[in-house]
């Protein structure tokens, strides 16, 4: 994926936040995607516009004072050889106050690995942030991701926290999305454009990694039993003798329900749906 615009943005919104980028690590050697100097410049927050190269000097005028890349191979320049669908040693493990995941672990098949390797290089009170296809991504890696999946891995069982989560419409707008475990209910979306997730968190203390697996919050609820039931009325005696003897009535009133139903469907899974979508500023 790389270093765009929108996930520049994302990166100088998390410097706002206190992010410490002093010795930062990127999965795979992120390449810059933003070639306009004034843009960058304004981008930063600069009064001039430097020329920034690449994305270690872009780490770098967000305060980084060390920069690695960590790849499968050297082909571009990677300083740490490592393949992230293997462990890493203790010799990678807290080293760094932010690895960046600009795109890379999509692509990686031992996923749940990849993650956990890039969860236990970050040191106590750093950051991991995540660039990740979410819709419209079909094939570009070998997965499209969920806001449940970064919700439930980046939690305190696991010593993180969700700092900040945003659905990008990839040139658009900009989306703070919900944890499903607060709003009682799945966060999907049906879309026609491409959306980044982009998630900020913080290791917030030290904690064996998936000791206990991520599982999605609806379910939990549901093996709980606090899932509330939703009643069905069953349509009165009168009303289903007249339906059985008229069956276009029957047919037009299915078809009505019908579609009833799917545009209600689109509307919850949309970016209109604000009790889990909050539009926010770039």
């Amino acid at each position: 994926m790389g270093i765009d615009i929108d996930v520049a943005k994302f990166l100088v919104s998390a410097r706002e936040r206190k992010v410490n980028f002093q010795k930062s690590l990127m999965l795979g050697n992120q390449q810059l995607h933003v070639f306009d100097a004034k843009t960058l410049g304004g981008i930063l927050g600069l009064n001039d516009f430097p020329q920034i190269k690449n994305s270690t000097e872009l780490l770098q005028h967000l305060g980084a004072e060390e920069v690695s890349a960590m790849d499968f191979s050297d082909y571009e320049g990677a300083a740490i050889l490592h393949d992230l669908n293997k462990p890493i040693g203790d010799e990678l493990k807290e080293k760094f106050t932010f690895v960046l995941d600009g795109g890379t672990t999509e692509h990686i098949f031992n996923f749940p690995v990849a993650l956990r390797n890039a969860m236990e290089m970050v040191a106590v009170s750093g950051h991991l942030g995540i660039i990740a296809g979410g819709n419209n991504f079909l094939g570009h890696g070998f997965y499209q991701f969920s806001p449940e999946l970064f919700y439930r891995t980046l939690s305190a069982e696991n010593g993180f926290r969700v700092v900040r989560m945003i659905a990008a419409e990839v040139g658009g707008r900009w989306f703070e999305v919900a944890d499903p475990k607060d709003v009682k209910g799945r966060v999907e979306l049906i879309n026609d454009q491409p959306v980044y997730l982009m998630v900020l968190a913080e290791r917030i203390e030290l904690r064996p990694i998936f000791e206990t697996t991520p599982q999605q919050s609806d379910y939990i609820e549901m093996w709980h039993g606090e899932a509330e039931g939703k009643a069905v009325a069953n349509a009165p005696g009168k009303l289903k003798n007249f339906l059985k003897k008229n069956e276009f009535v029957r047919q037009t009133l299915i078809n009505f329900k019908q579609k009833q139903a799917e545009n209600q469907l689109r509307r919850e899974k949309s970016f209109s749906n604000s009790r889990v979508y909050k539009l926010v500023e770039k």
